[in-house]
């Protein structure tokens, strides 16, 4: 992979990833969303998780989760978006964000926007596991000896 798919890759998992609200927010911040053509219009399937036991154990099907899809085109440049759920706006405005971010004129802009939304992610992460830390429940195990009378 090269440097610019890299990029483009990990703006993706901020876009996709990320609060749709604080994206809409940043967007109206940047002035909206320019017009835009549907390529695939905001559509809700399901996909087959996979796992592997131990990480790299066979692979198994885990289940299935809902997900939302869409694609755009804004001046040549395609945009996709994925959201877990049911969340067309969101997928919708990560595709379109997408778009934009190849577009010249707004690519330092959508930098920012996708380095707001991974820091947002990491703390939204990191108080969701602290929150987590604190139902855990430790189990231990007593090993009692049996009693041997001779």
């Amino acid at each position: 992979m090269t440097t610019e798919e890299i990029k483009r890759s990990q703006m993706m998992r901020a876009f996709n990833l990320g609060d749709t609200n604080l994206l809409i927010s940043c967007l109206d911040d940047l002035g909206g969303i320019p017009d835009l053509e549907l390529l695939r219009e905001p559509e809700t399937g399901l996909i087959m998780v996979r796992g592997r036991l131990g990480g790299t154990g066979a692979p198994f099907n885990l289940g299935e989760m809902l997900v939302t899809r869409c694609t755009v085109t804004l001046e040549g440049h395609i945009g996709h978006g994925f959201k877990l759920g049911d969340d067309p706006q969101g997928a919708f405005l990560a595709a379109a964000a997408d778009a934009m971010s190849q577009c010249e004129f707004l690519s330092q802009s959508l930098e920012e926007i996708a380095s707001i939304l991974e820091n947002d992610l990491k703390q939204r992460t990191k108080l969701e596991a602290l929150e987590t830390s604190q139902t855990k429940v430790d189990f231990f195990t007593l090993v009692r000896g049996e009693d041997n009378a001779s």
